[in-house]
């Protein structure tokens, strides 16, 4: 398949099935089969390392010998003497390097920190009027009559003077 990259606009993908078509790159396993079904004359077999590759019958071997995602596979599937994928080893390492970075700077591990259950039902709901009556937080009058508005808006400038009081003392000039 040939890959292109395109200035501001990305890496596509030209079908094999139609070289008119340029796809960009995360959408060409899509393409694929819907291109697939339209042009079902072309003998094309699908590359056991990679979906995306579509490559005529013939050249299949070929391909799967050469191709550039074989090494994906293969890393995964010959290990090293202790019996850990290749791949992994370099992760373990790390791993075991940030465990023990942990525990020498005396950070709790995650089973010490496990004492919150949501599940516990015990705790009082969020009430955001309550939370809102005791800040210094501008509530709207919402679904209310004319004379409910002009009464709230009174109960709430004389709610606000104190608390916006107490806000302005605790600030340094």
């Amino acid at each position: 398949m040939d890959e292109l990259h395109i200035k501001n606009y990305g890496d596509v993908i030209i079908c094999p099935y139609d070289k008119t078509h340029v796809i960009p790159a995360g959408r060409i396993q899509r393409h694929l089969i819907k291109c697939e079904k339209q042009h079902q004359h072309l003998n094309y077999a699908i590359c056991i390392f990679n979906t995306t590759h579509r490559v005529p019958q013939e050249e299949l071997q070929n391909h799967q010998r050469n191709c550039p995602d074989r090494g994906l596979i293969e890393i995964e599937k010959y290990t090293l003497e202790d019996s850990q994928p290749a791949s992994y080893s370099h992760l373990e390492a790390a791993m075991e390097r940030m465990l023990w970075e942990r525990s020498s700077m005396g950070v709790r591990q995650d089973s010490e920190q496990q004492d919150e259950n949501w599940d516990d039902m015990d705790a009082p709901p969020y009430d955001p009027e309550e939370h809102c009556k005791n800040k210094a937080v501008i509530r709207k009058a919402v679904n209310m009559t004319r004379s409910e508005r002009r009464k709230f808006r009174a109960e709430e400038s004389i709610r606000l003077r104190p608390l916006y009081a107490l806000e302005n003392d605790d600030k340094p000039e």
